[in-house]
């Protein structure tokens, strides 16, 4: 699980992209470490949201100084915008990034999948930027592929 992979960032800066309803970043709040959380939304401009993000930010364009955070996190966001880039410049040398995202080509499959109840429904609207992420521009510590192999989850360090 996440939250075994950094236990040694404990206390570290956290960056959370596309946090979402905020379910890791309360998760890794809870866990001991210190997480700010930003998505593009917020409850007021995304209803189905009821989680405050700590800054509203455009995952292409992050406010944040260069080699800012131990940890990013981006899980189902790098599909929907470009942003690794971005996310390399705020993370530290020797910080970790993890990310999941769907795997390229694969959304018929995932249909199917959501049918049969094994994977929960997705939006699957602006899904631009699948990418293998095994040819990320981040030195790529980890890669697995997940659930039938609709979905690809890796780890990085800053290249």
């Amino acid at each position: 699980p996440l939250f075994y992979l950094i236990r040694k960032y404990v206390g570290k800066n956290v960056l959370d992209v596309g946090c979402g309803d905020g379910h890791f970043t309360r998760e890794l709040r809870k866990r001991g470490y210190t997480v700010v959380g930003i998505d593009k939304n917020t409850p007021k401009t995304a209803p189905w949201m009821s989680f405050q993000p700590d800054y509203q930010m455009d995952a292409m364009n992050l406010t944040f100084k260069d080699n800012s955070f131990d940890v990013v996190i981006a899980l189902e966001v790098v599909e929907h915008v470009p942003c690794i880039t971005e996310i390399n410049r705020v993370l530290k040398p020797e910080g970790l990034f993890f990310c999941t995202t769907p795997y390229p080509n694969t959304e018929w499959l995932r249909h199917i999948v959501i049918f049969f109840g094994l994977l929960e429904a997705q939006d699957f609207e602006h899904h631009d930027h699948i990418e293998d992420l095994r040819k990320a521009p981040m030195a790529l510590l980890h890669y697995k592929k997940m659930f039938l192999g609709t979905s690809q989850f890796a780890i990085f360090t800053k290249k």
